[in-house]
């Protein structure tokens, strides 16, 4: 804990001689981003919701040792497949199922081409993430508009929509169930001992195959299941640029490396993330300042407090 604080002071310093010497009052910003990203819980944790299922995505596979930075295109197809199944069915819980389903399986994608081609998980995921991207907004410009606004896609029916509280508590289930299997399921075992020595889980009797097939899986479930979450309870559908949803996949790395890959940890990282998002859009609108100076800020602050976990985990994978 005190290492956190010390790490998060560092990152809070280091950002504010950046912006003292570039010409602005860190106080100031500081009083902004804090005051008006925190202030108003329901959006806040609405928002947090995506990034928490993104940061599981991440954390998963990387306590296998498998870097899966393929939570953006899981992300999309699971919140496409919710949109799509809960306007035509009505249900948005068979929405959220299968968008989970969605992104679960493209995280297998990944996994099988890892065990049985040999195919680094990086290199796929980024051409998938990109293929998917456009593939989507393909089929949203083709044959899902919205007829009464254009630029948008169909939407999920206000009225069936989840609140932001249901959001966020299923999100916090999610996270506790993922707590479960990875700290108590022999399947949790065989993914955490893969990930911090394979020799040694093949020398246990364990399939460290099978830590990559379930951790991926599981890793794109979850993914999906935040994009399904986001659609489901915030912004109903996509626009024709996709940007309701776009980066929020690649947000996730950097709160699972804050959250210590620990999922429980990962839901008080996703908050204090989002935080600074939301207070950093009002830092914009409150002095002109150009949307660079609260992506600086955000960006020291994550890298200060990963740092010290993710030296951690390379030394331990290298030795």
């Amino acid at each position: 804990m005190f290492e956190l604080l010390l790490a998060g002071v560092i990152g809070f310093l280091t950002a504010g001689l950046i912006l003292f010497f570039i010409g602005y009052n860190p106080v100031e910003i500081y009083q902004i981003m804090f005051r008006y990203g925190f202030y108003k819980p329901d959006y806040l944790l609405s928002r947090s919701v995506a990034v928490m299922m993104a940061g599981l995505a991440f954390s998963i596979p990387a306590l296998a040792g498998f870097f899966n930075i393929g939570g953006e295109s899981q992300l999309y197809v699971g919140g496409f497949t919710c949109l799509i199944t809960t306007y035509y069915t009505g249900n948005v819980f068979i929405g959220l199922i299968t968008g989970f389903l969605a992104g679960g399986l493209y995280g297998l994608i990944l996994a099988v081409l890892r065990v049985y081609r040999g195919i680094n998980e990086v290199i796929t995921a980024i051409m998938i993430n990109w293929l998917t991207y456009y593939i989507i907004l393909y089929l949203i410009l083709k044959y899902f508009l919205n007829p009464i606004q254009p630029h948008y896609s169909i939407q999920i029916p206000r009225e069936i929509m989840l609140t932001p509280y249901t959001t966020f508590t299923l999100a916090v289930i999610a996270c506790i169930i993922a707590y479960v299997i990875i700290y108590h399921t022999e399947l949790g075992y065989t993914i955490r001992l893969s990930g911090l020595s394979f020799k040694s889980a093949v020398y246990a009797g364990l399939n460290p195959r099978k830590a990559i097939l379930y951790s991926l899986f599981l890793g794109g479930g979850y993914a999906g299941l935040g994009g399904a979450l986001h659609i489901a309870g915030l912004v109903s559908g996509f626009d024709t640029t996709m940007s309701a949803v776009y980066g929020l996949g690649f947000m996730g790395i950097g709160v699972g490396l804050m959250g210590r890959n620990n999922p429980l940890g990962i839901i008080l990282a996703s908050i204090f993330y989002s935080g600074l998002v939301i207070g950093g859009q009002w830092v914009e609108l409150k002095t002109g300042a150009p949307p660079y100076l609260a992506d600086i800020i955000i960006g020291i602050v994550i890298i200060a407090l990963s740092i010290p976990y993710a030296y951690r985990l390379i030394i331990s994978y290298l030795t």
